[in-house]
């Protein structure tokens, strides 16, 4: 008969046992469970988006939407850890039962079972099960996201390196009057929603018939996929990609200032005259957003804390301002903006599009919208009405106006329809009152840099500035053919250079020249 103490020693290994088997099987399936959650809310991001956003912890994670979060905790905590547990309990409950032929109630599910069929599955398997549903879980999110291309980006070859060239050594010369620029960013807006085969009519219709230009194929790009990532790449013609992935720094340690060495839209602005703003619905802290505009020269930096207002908690959705509220309060800041008569960039992002599900603003459902399709649609509307009001005050004489995507559509209510379309395109368009020449009909969103610059008159020498090139300025080297191609098997490769635009700020040597007056 054993003594208290061997029986006490025995109660404790078989717990710790226990307990490795519990937490090897909660790691398994919280990997599972994490990789069809982010699947099905988000679609297919990349390891370099999940860790970008790793970098801030939990800053801004709590001005997300509420009903995300309550998806995550029930699909990526409460389920894994039941089911740990269970999975535990019925193993205990087999061994007592095939061990020491027990009566206790933990038996009575094995008591159910062939014997036979138990002492196989427990001597065989029952030992290394959790390793093995480890192994599976981490095949399938290894599947799921790529590691494969993720081990690729950290060995391959230096594609940034070799094609970015910085905005500090191109010649950037200022119109004698320069035009305003309206920066509007739609949230997941893409041409595919005008297929009147997939959705019965053209979603986007109030756009297409506002008088401007457009770009039949405006791809997405590594490292762009994401809202921050398309402002990024937009106003940077660089990727946003994972820091501490490749420096060997703590996640967050470099992230005390955003990109501080490259030269973005905002500080070419800035040197140029410009005053900036920049007006968001939802919180600055999540992502960076508010680091971003702030760090690259923007006066303004306006995001749900700052704009809300009078409005309360029922008067907003889980990630801020409806974007009817917070483009009455755009019309009323460039009302504001045109009157000091300074040349002015007044940049928006919107959120009512975004996914799962989208949000149903008052404007909308007075309109009886009651689906995302309809969301689509009316966001398209209230967009175009801010273009009537531009147009109605006489603004389209001195300012000129972008609507873009920031990037291709997530997952939403209508995924299933969006994923029949083979090549996907970003929607854009360049209003102003003077005709635009375009030299291509392919850009990306590295492109807009320059391609927005040339817009509202700067001339950028030799029309290419980080990896982007403009797409309507004139006698110019276009883009290799092999761009693209290149570019999404390499442009997320670990870079040194691209590293050190992240290292301490080094002022970068930037001059914007005046146009000569004769």
């Amino acid at each position: 008969m054993l003594s208290r103490a061997q029986q006490l020693h025995n109660r404790h290994r078989h717990f710790i046992r226990g307990l490795i088997r519990f937490l090897t099987y909660l790691s398994a399936f919280f990997l599972a469970a994490s990789a069809y959650w982010i699947g099905d809310n988000f679609g297919e991001p990349s390891l370099e988006q999940i860790f970008y956003h790793a970098q801030f912890g939990l800053d801004g994670l709590v001005d997300t939407d509420a009903a995300i979060i309550k998806s995550f905790l029930a699909w990526c905590i409460a389920l894994p850890v039941s089911a740990a547990m269970l999975l535990v309990l019925v193993e205990y409950s087999i061994a007592l039962f095939l061990i020491h032929g027990s009566a206790h109630w933990l038996t009575r599910p094995a008591r159910s079972a062939n014997i036979h069929f138990l002492k196989v599955i427990y001597w065989f398997i029952g030992h290394r099960a959790p390793l093995y549903t480890l192994l599976t879980a981490g095949l399938y999110f290894g599947v799921q996201f790529s590691i494969s291309v993720f081990i690729h980006h950290l060995f391959g070859k230096d594609y940034f390196a070799e094609h970015y060239l910085a905005p500090a050594q191109v010649k950037l010369v200022k119109p004698i009057k320069p035009k305003n620029l309206v920066f509007i960013y739609v949230e997941s807006l893409e041409d595919s929603y005008k297929d009147t085969h997939l959705f019965g009519k053209n979603l986007l219709a109030p756009l297409d018939q506002l008088k401007g230009t457009s770009f039949v194929s405006y791809k997405t790009a590594p490292g762009s996929w994401w809202t921050i990532a398309g402002i990024t790449a937009t106003q940077c013609a660089v990727p946003l990609k994972s820091v501490s992935l490749y420096d060997g720094n703590d996640q967050g340690e470099k992230i005390k200032s955003f990109l501080p060495n490259a030269v973005c839209l905002g500080d070419v602005l800035h040197d140029a005259g410009y005053y900036s703003v920049y007006l968001g619905g939802d919180a600055l802290a999540f992502a960076g957003k508010g680091m971003f505009f702030r760090d690259h020269h923007y006066d303004e930096v306006l995001g749900k804390d700052e704009l809300k207002g009078n409005l309360s908690d029922a008067d907003m959705n889980f990630w801020g301002l409806y974007d009817d509220d917070l483009l009455s309060i755009f019309k009323d800041k460039l009302v504001e903006l045109h009157a000091k008569q300074q040349p002015f960039n007044l940049t928006i992002t919107t959120i009512d599009t975004h996914g799962p599900d989208g949000h149903f603003s008052n404007y909308c459902k007075e309109r009886g919208i009651k689906d995302f399709e309809g969301i689509v649609e009316c966001t398209a509307q209230q967009v175009a009405d801010i273009v009537a009001f531009i147009t109605k005050n006489g603004y389209l004489k001195d300012t000129n106006i972008v609507i873009l995507g920031d990037h291709l559509a997530m997952e939403n209510p209508v995924s299933n329809k969006l994923d029949q379309i083979k090549e996907r395109h970003i929607f854009n368009r360049f209003i102003s009152e003077e005709t635009i020449h375009k030299n291509r009909e392919a850009i990306l969103p590295f492109d807009l840099f320059p391609t927005v610059l040339d817009f509202i008159g700067f001339k950028v020498e030799g029309g290419k500035l980080g990896l982007g090139y403009s797409a309507i300025a004139k006698n110019i080297n276009l883009p290799p053919e092999t761009e693209y191609e290149e570019m999404n098997r390499d442009l997320l490769n670990k870079s040194n250079k691209y590293l050190d635009l992240w290292k301490p700020k080094v002022l970068p040597v930037l001059v914007v020249e005046n146009a000569p007056t004769h």
